[in-house]
């Protein structure tokens, strides 16, 4: 009984102790098949919904090989109330839930607004990083309202996490980007995101990326999320890779000639 006694005082309580990052695995879907990669979650569950033929896998577009993902949202796809009242509706791709707290993941992908996309004064959030059970805004999001193009970053240096929004360089319609994230998802000082567009660093941020309170999983959306609105909107995806390291997912190492686009 001693021993045991011993023991139990010398070992942290499984039910709250951090549970460790996991290998980060390795996602890619170049979207040349003709269904969307197994990891994808399906578009009636979880929060990276879309209504039935939103997402479709197309030969209009693409930024590499011959095919790439249209998503199109239309006024009340998956319309739900979001944390701040408004009525939103969604088209998003999910890539599942990842045990990242005080671990690090790269993603990268590319992405073409077409040509006339509308330019509306409504929130709109193209990609972003979201933790599992914590209310509010993405820990990190992708922004565009009014033409103005954002990177949001929730700033847990400060109580409630509110949002340190970072400028990113415009958005050409009717030209693929190429968009690259690294963070490393830490509860203190050693948190730290990157982003870069085109090959350019366009956004760092040092401090905590995880709000308390949440779970220790992560999941990663790109796609479209707005408030209600009456216009469609079209988005194309292509190239998208998670993984540990920059390598396996950089759209500037597939070999792009920069000055020639």
């Amino acid at each position: 009984m001693l021993i045991g006694g011993a023991l139990l005082s010398g070992c942290a309580d499984p039910a709250t102790s951090p549970r460790p990052p996991e290998r980060v695995p390795e996602l890619r879907d170049d979207f040349e098949g003709e269904e969307l990669a197994p990891f994808w979650r399906p578009g009636d569950h979880g929060t990276g919904r879309y209504a039935p033929g939103a997402v479709v896998l197309t030969d209009e577009r693409a930024r590499w090989g011959r095919r790439a993902a249209r998503i199109t949202l239309r006024e009340g796809d998956v319309a739900q109330r979001g944390d701040s009242g408004q009525e939103n509706e969604r088209a998003e791709l999910d890539s599942g839930r990842h045990l990242l707290v005080e671990g690090e993941a790269w993603v990268g992908w590319s992405f073409l607004l077409p040509e006339g996309f509308p330019v509306a004064d409504v929130r709109l959030v193209l990609a972003q990083w979201k933790q599992s059970e914590l209310e509010g805004s993405p820990l990190i999001a992708q922004r565009l309202r009014a033409g103005r193009h954002t990177l949001t970053v929730r700033d847990w240096r400060r109580r409630g996490g509110p949002l340190l929004e970072l400028e990113l360089p415009p958005i050409v319609p009717g030209r693929w980007h190429d968009m690259l994230w690294h963070a490393h998802f830490g509860r203190g000082a050693d948190g730290h995101f990157e982003a870069w567009l085109d090959g350019e660093s366009v956004a760092r941020h040092a401090g905590p990326l995880i709000g308390p309170g949440g779970a220790d999983t992560l999941y990663h959306k790109v796609g479209l999320y707005r408030d209600r609105w009456p216009e469609p909107m079209t988005l194309y995806v292509d190239g998208y890779a998670l993984g540990a390291a920059r390598a396996h997912v950089d759209p500037a190492l597939r070999g792009v000639d920069w000055d020639a686009r």
